[in-house]
């Protein structure tokens, strides 16, 4: 007689161990931020104010000038 030489499957036994901690998973949203306690003085509130408009300031312009743009455009096509 011959030889099977398939590879026996392994049966999965579910030994209830975890991979990942579930635990600040509550389903109601942003818990896990609320136990940050964040205390910035006032020049770092403004240092971190200013940083925050420099960076998206760029994008702001160019959607302004790209809305506007368009705007114009239609303007000129409905004439």
């Amino acid at each position: 007689m011959k030889k099977s030489n398939k590879k026996q499957k392994k049966v999965y036994i579910d030994d209830g161990h975890t991979v990942y901690d579930m635990s600040g998973l509550t389903g109601k949203g942003d818990d896990t931020k609320s136990g940050r306690n964040i205390s910035l003085s006032r020049k770092e509130k403004h240092a971190a104010i200013r940083a925050a408009l420099i960076t998206y300031l760029p994008a702001l312009i160019t959607g302004i000038v790209c809305f506007g743009l368009a705007m114009l455009l239609m303007r000129l096509w409905l004439m």
